[in-house]
């Protein structure tokens, strides 16, 4: 194939070389040797580079041919003594490229066209990511970042005296987060170490599966496979090289490495085309390629979505067309002038993160930001549904940068020599948007979770998810320091007597947790709420104010014991009430905003609803 390729574009490449003034056998001779030349060379450069054709002008088809006609148009005006008019041949088509590639930019009419590759959005349809973005799932954290992950899986093809690594090293690269039957893993493929292990094996044993929720866990190491393609075999069994003999006409995104709810592997690689010109690349599917048979499938977005046989891709959008997408319409969604000129409103994404929805689907989270590097403050999260491509933008009252983040977890950590990961998830944490950042020690390992709240940057810290928790709620609590304003509709109140009280300490201090017969719950209170917890006996009429977050055991914002009757002293009452009032002035004050919010976030048949109701008031 490569061959017949290269042989018909040098054919095509040499014919410049018969526009001379020279005999027609000189222009004959000169016309194969050329041709052979070519041919060679050619082969050599579309074995090794691979192009495709979906490029425009056929992509680096086009630009070899040029390459030739410039070889050949030389040739010819050194057999003339003069420059001819072979140099027509080369001139046009260069002129050609070069027109399309600029034909291809913002700068020409194309600013709507790149805005709107990720979908038009109305500022009316915005919403407050409170009212949609689901609390906090523990028992589904993702508490491993992939750094600790390609760590733990070194050591799984090392230990025990294994010597599996010696001939197939982990291909890193393309490590792969996946949901498989309600568990989140990392997938790392093994490939071949070089050519000798490539021709004296007889194909690649397997992968590693490290837990994406449990640090502790131990990798699985997969061995009874025989993958004979992948990325590092040599010749016809060189992935690419073997996806690219039936799909050039596919430019090749997100070489991703699953494992379906059968335990048969794929490769799944995104196919993508240009849209505009050189850009605006959208994926048409996905290709399905099976490495230990070579049997392959393409398979259409539209498809993977409708039929359940293909209901175990986690990913069909890659996240740099996610970034790109993100960023085209942030610079350009008020045009080009705006974009190069006024620089008005321009706002560009950080780093698309994978997370998962509380229905398991898998979502891309990339907070926005200005392009202002004075401007410190996130303004939104866009979520984009890895499967689908469909975005959503949700607006937040402020926040800071990745940066912010890291950096505020790496002030609260240094002093023990550990850092933060570059792995941040963005949840609602008790009504709350946080951010999740996996701690890692000097040595690579898992130390804990940092949970840091983005409208302030301060951080909760525990060796488990359960004590980080714990943590962010002392956070929130501290009702004479930075307390939580977040609007939430999460809080309940209850008065009775208490079942059951028992008590544990940890790193975080002594918790308390209290057992009411009404509840299938238990409600955990940490002793800061109030000193009479210590006090507290079963039957006691207490009054608790809690956060139903659906979960075994919920923890309590607010604590009072009603059988005793204990009284502050008159300064001490002074100040709980200052605090209580500064509290509720800051609550107030993030009601308004969250209202202001809202309002400018309705559609105009809410509005008009809104008004219809006000009115009957």
């Amino acid at each position: 194939m490569y061959f017949s390729i290269a042989l018909l574009i040098a054919l095509v490449g040499g014919l410049p070389v018969f526009i001379s003034d020279t005999k027609k056998e000189d222009k004959g001779a000169a016309y194969i040797i050329m041709a052979i030349l070519f041919t060679l060379f050619g082969w050599l450069i579309l074995y090794i580079g691979l192009p495709s054709t979906a490029w425009p002008l056929l992509g680096f088809y086009s630009g070899l041919l040029c390459i030739w006609w410039i070889v050949a148009a030389f040739v010819a005006g050194v057999m003339s003594d003069e420059i001819t008019h072979a140099a027509w041949f080369p001139g046009v088509l260069l002129v050609v490229i070069i027109f399309t590639a600029i034909g291809s930019s913002p700068m020409f009419g194309n600013t709507d066209d790149y805005a709107s590759l990720i979908g038009k959005f109305d500022t009316k349809n915005q919403k407050h990511w409170s009212q949609e973005i689901q609390p906090l799932d523990p028992t589904h954290l993702r508490l491993v970042p992939d750094s600790v992950a390609i760590y733990l899986a070194k050591t799984s093809i090392t230990e025990d005296g294994n010597t599996l690594g010696s001939q197939f090293p982990l291909a890193t690269k393309y490590t792969t987060l996946q949901k498989i039957r309600d568990n989140y893993f990392y997938l790392i493929p093994l490939d071949f170490k070089n050519w000798r292990v490539w021709t004296s094996t007889d194909g690649v044993p397997g992968y590693v599966k490290i837990s994406a929720t449990d640090p502790n866990a131990k990798p699985i190491l997969v061995t009874h496979k025989k993958m004979k393609y992948t990325p590092e075999a040599f010749f016809g069994d060189n992935l690419e090289r073997k996806l690219y003999r039936k799909y050039r006409n596919f430019i090749f995104e997100d070489w991703a490495f699953e494992e379906d709810d059968n335990g048969n592997i794929f490769w799944v690689i995104a196919a993508c085309k240009p849209t505009i010109g050189y850009g605006g690349l959208v994926v048409e599917g996905v290709i399905l390629f099976n490495p230990e048979t070579g049997e392959d499938e393409f398979v259409s977005i539209e498809k993977a979505n409708s039929d359940a046989k293909y209901a175990w891709i986690d990913r069909i959008i890659p996240a740099e067309i996610v970034n790109n997408y993100i960023d085209n319409w942030g610079k350009y969604k008020d045009g080009w002038w705006n974009a190069n000129w006024y620089h008005v409103n321009i706002v560009e994404g950080e780093t698309p993160t994978i997370n998962y929805s509380i229905d398991g689907r898998c979502v891309f989270v990339v907070p926005i930001t200005s392009d202002n590097n004075d401007d410190e403050a996130m303004a939104g999260l866009m979520y984009c549904d890895a499967r689908t491509g469909k975005f959503l933008y949700y607006t937040t009252s402020g926040g800071g940068t990745e940066q912010d983040i890291i950096d505020a977890v790496n002030a609260e950590v240094k002093y023990k020599k550990w850092h933060a990961s570059n792995q941040i998830i963005y949840e609602n944490v008790y009504g709350t948007l946080a951010a999740l950042v996996p701690v890692i020690g000097s040595n690579g390992t898992y130390q804990g979770l940092a949970i840091v709240k983005t409208e302030n940057r301060k951080v909760a810290l525990g060796a488990t998810p359960q004590e980080a928790l714990i943590e962010f709620q002392k956070l929130l609590m501290n009702i004479g320091g930075q307390i939580s304003t977040e609007v939430t509709q999460q809080d309940i109140s209850f008065q009775g007597k208490v079942a059951r009280i028992g008590w544990d300490i940890s790193a975080t201090g002594k918790q308390y947790y209290l057992y009411f017969n009404e509840f299938s719950f238990s409600v955990m209170v940490t002793s800061t709420l109030q000193s009479e917890l210590a006090l507290t006996k079963e039957g006691d009429l207490v009054e608790i104010k809690y956060i139903d977050s659906k979960q075994a055991s919920v923890i309590a914002k607010y604590f009072k014991n009603l059988t005793l009757h204990l009284q502050m002293s008159s300064n001490e009452q002074s100040v709980y009430n200052q605090n209580v009032q500064r509290r509720d002035s800051l609550q107030s004050h993030k009601n308004l905003e969250d209202f202001k919010d809202k309002l400018n976030n309705m559609s105009e048949s809410e509005l008009k609803q809104l008004m219809e109701s006000q009115k009957k008031k």
